[in-house]
């Protein structure tokens, strides 16, 4: 490993504006100045073979969506238990050590039912980028444009995700206090496709000012960059927001790969730590080749990726990126594994990382997942936001 990619690999987990050394024990209660994004020696089980360890955190990141009901209106408030406690505990059981999932100022029922999923990842040791952005409309992309409305939106994000979790079991390897997940905001997604920001607009008059808001509000939040498109159009935006001066404004910056064509033309040497927060393919039988062959190609390109965001856990598309389907059934939910390969694949890896130890069950962690939906003040806190 290059000395400058270490350093940035070091230098990734540093609670913002610190600097100091490596923690000399794992699961203190105390914030660790330094951790590394992905690599926390903490994450391999130690101990007695018959003592039970939290799953082994050894299969990257992974893209889920705020699922809160299937086949009801977004008028419809309800945010079901179970399917919140299902995706989360597939995400925690295959070893996922972060989770990205958008949380909609536009769709009141789908923000709110994004708080469960990263309070409860958190708590679980599983960091959570929180990606602002409306799945349509321009209702939150205004809203942070506006320097009269930027902050109390920003106040707002802060006050429902990026609150301390507890760590719910010791020995979890997460890279915030206590073990638990950090969290991240990355600001917007694919600019130019989704709402129409040129790179340059998007960094000057979105991003910048962004960070220097959060950076007051709460300096541990790990600001991220909106990623280009994952095609051939993307890498010459990418370039533009580089030029722009993206690097000054954030602590992540964010490829997407969708075609293994662009990997060489992604900018390989930057001034920040990278993640790739979409990546994947579609087609089942894609998805094992992809995640093997692939994701090592993105990181020998891109030297200063230290992580790569699956897309994705579930969506409505049979054959297309997700790895399970979720099936209504007498008895109530069931996750059904769709991509068998893949599932396979990192399923062992967990295995293996546990060296025969016996693992804590996502349900044993979290009985009830309802400990961690949206309480009447977080209500308040959204009904009391213009926008």
């Amino acid at each position: 490993m290059s000395g400058r990619r270490a350093f940035l690999r070091l230098s990734a987990g540093l609670s913002l504006g610190a600097s100091g050394f490596l923690q000399s024990a794992c699961g203190s209660a105390s914030r660790s100045p330094v951790g590394v994004d992905g690599l926390d020696p903490c994450r391999v089980p130690t101990g007695p073979l018959d003592q039970p360890v939290p799953v082994p955190k050894v299969n990257g990141a992974i893209n889920v969506h705020p699922l809160r009901c299937l086949g009801c209106a977004p008028t419809d408030s309800i945010i079901d238990h179970a399917l919140v406690a299902l995706q989360l505990a597939a995400a925690y059981e295959l070893g996922f050590d972060g989770i990205r999932i958008t949380a909609p100022l536009g769709d009141r029922y789908s923000l709110l039912a994004a708080i469960p999923y990263v309070r409860t990842a958190r708590a679980l040791g599983i960091d959570a980028v929180v990606l602002l952005a409306d799945f349509s409309g321009l209702t939150l992309a205004r809203a942070l444009h506006d320097p009269n409305r930027r902050r109390a939106i920003l106040r707002l994000y802060a006050s429902l995700f990026a609150r301390t979790q507890q760590p719910l079991a010791p020995g979890l390897g997460g890279l915030g206090p206590g073990g638990t997940g950090r969290i991240a905001f990355q600001i917007l997604n694919e600019p130019v496709g989704f709402v129409g920001l040129p790179p340059e607009v998007y960094v000057q008059e979105f991003l910048t000012p962004c960070f220097a808001e959060l950076r007051s509000l709460d300096p541990d939040i790990i600001v991220v960059a909106a990623a280009e498109t994952g095609n051939l159009a993307g890498p010459p935006r990418l370039r533009a927001m580089l030029e722009a001066g993206v690097e000054r404004a954030c602590d992540r910056i964010a490829y997407h790969v969708y075609s293994r064509e662009i990997i060489r033309q992604l900018p390989a040497d930057v001034r920040r730590v990278v993640w790739v927060t979409e990546s994947g393919s579609a087609g089942t039988a894609r998805h094992l080749p992809w995640v093997r062959e692939v994701f090592p190609e993105i990181l020998a390109r891109v030297t200063d990726a230290t992580r790569i965001f699956y897309f994705d856990l579930f969506d409505l598309d049979r054959d297309g990126y997700r790895v399970i389907d979720i099936r209504l059934e007498t008895t109530g939910y069931r996750a059904v594994v769709e991509s068998g390969a893949l599932h396979e694949y990192w399923a062992a890896r967990v295995l293996e990382s546990a060296g025969g130890r016996p693992l804590m069950s996502f349900a044993s962690l979290v009985p009830d997942v309802g400990a961690y939906f949206p309480t009447e003040a977080d209500v308040r806190s959204l009904d009391g936001v213009p926008f």
